[in-house]
């Protein structure tokens, strides 16, 4: 397991790149999110809800963009589902074909599956209106994050390309056991102003976002 200790040595060695340390990050954090227990897992996804829910309730957000879990990121579908049913606009990332991810909004949370083997918003679904992305609530997946907000993802960049044209809020969305003391950081990492756990809601340093 790569603890504290193990990814300062490994971000001192000049001869570790970020992208090499992100990469090593990556497949640890992974490794253990799929490993969960079942039960742990859905006790630590009723307390992830359970602070967002009080979030939204008290910022009232015009929109709230989210993400459909592939079953082992934090599933918030109950979040989602207060959206719908409180008049927020309910906004997910949606696959293109040109490789591309754009910002959707949805009615429902009954989706067909797409070529990834998870629900999806369907292609006839409208564009977000930027303006109102730029007003947004979102709620951010990742891999890993750190007590600065910095935040990792499967590295593709598509988050990073979504946030870096984004306004709104944004909070991060992890499982406890997915803590770093400290991610690298390279100049095209977008941080999330705020965090949330199934131990809390953990403010951000070093980073503009709120």
């Amino acid at each position: 397991m790569i603890d504290e200790q193990t990814l300062d040595r490994a971000a001192a060695a000049e001869d570790v790149s970020p992208h090499e340390l992100k990469r090593a990050i990556r497949r640890e954090k992974i490794a253990l999110r799929r490993a969960m227990p079942p039960e742990i897992r859905s006790r630590a996804d009723e307390a992830i809800n359970r602070r967002l829910l009080e979030i939204v309730r008290t910022e009232k957000p015009s929109g709230l963009v989210a993400y459909v879990s592939d079953g082992t990121e934090p599933d918030l579908a109950p979040v989602m589902q207060y959206a719908l049913q409180a008049g927020i606009t309910l906004c997910l990332p949606r696959f293109g074909q040109s490789g591309s991810y754009s910002i959707v909004t949805v009615r429902s949370l009954d989706f067909p599956v797409s070529h990834w083997g998870i629900p999806e918003p369907s292609a006839d679904a409208p564009a977000a209106p930027s303006g109102l992305l730029a007003e947004a609530l979102w709620l951010v997946p990742g891999v890993a994050f750190d007590p600065a907000c910095r935040r990792l993802g499967r590295g593709k960049g598509v988050y990073d390309r979504l946030l870096a044209r984004c306004a709104g809020k944004t909070i991060g969305i992890f499982y406890e056991l997915q803590r770093c003391a400290e991610l690298p950081c390279e100049p095209t990492d977008q941080p999330v102003g705020r965090v949330v756990t199934e131990s809390g809601v953990f403010g951000c340093t070093n980073n503009v976002r709120s």
